[in-house]
């Protein structure tokens, strides 16, 4: 059988965001999404979110043949909404969305992704894995009722953490932000490119600016 020198990209996630911001690299890529319970005993929110973000890698690593992706490198995320000491994930119920989004209403709060690469190296055949977290501040205007009830008629709400969504209405609610724009949106692409750079090339700087050559094409 002939060996794949390749690396194949698969992310772990069904999210329409992260889909089309992985996209911009221009690198095909499988999607694999993840349906594990996310729970996590962390407390710190940046360990919280990237304990999610490991597990969800985890789990499609495990399902995985090797035989016909000898060098996968999977990509899982997660993305939470941080106030105070309180940890926002996507609501349950339009009523919690409600009540979370007039938690936020007028306060500045905090967008935290996390994301977990792993990859079965091309050098070594070892397993090789990098994990990390960016940090926005976001901060809302007063939500008042003429803007939140018409929002909550929609679906928007609630597959999003923090039951928002800067990419689409919720921009009713963003007065400002500090950090990352990406990273609101769920997926913190700058950071990412970088880190998967260190992770590919494994150390050798020569190597980093020709990091699309390391993934199969087709």
């Amino acid at each position: 059988m002939k060996v794949d020198r390749k690396y194949s990209l698969i992310l772990a996630s069904n999210s329409p965001r992260r889909k089309e911001l992985l996209g911009w690299m221009e690198i095909p890529f499988k999607v694999m999404g993840s349906n594990i319970e996310e729970h996590s005993n962390e407390k710190n929110p940046k360990n919280f979110a990237i304990d999610i973000a490991v597990q969800k890698g985890e789990a499609i690593w495990g399902e995985l043949d090797f035989e016909s992706t000898p060098h996968p490198l999977i990509v899982s995320s997660d993305t939470i909404v941080v106030l105070g000491d309180r940890i926002y994930g996507k609501p349950s119920s339009k009523e919690e969305a409600r009540e979370m989004l007039l938690s936020l209403s007028g306060n500045e709060h905090k967008v935290i992704t996390s994301v977990y690469l792993k990859a079965k190296s091309i050098k070594t055949g070892s397993d090789i894995s990098r994990k990390f977290a960016i940090e926005t501040d976001v901060t809302f205007s007063p939500i008042t009722e003429d803007i939140l009830g018409p929002y909550l008629e929609g679906n928007d709400s609630m597959d999003k953490a923090g039951a928002y969504g800067i990419q689409g209405q919720g921009l009713l609610f963003v007065e400002s932000l500090k950090g990352s724009y990406s990273n609101v949106v769920g997926f913190p692409l700058v950071e990412f490119v970088d880190e998967m750079r260190e992770l590919l090339c494994e150390g050798v700087l020569e190597e980093k600016l020709l990091w699309r050559s390391k993934f199969a094409m087709n």
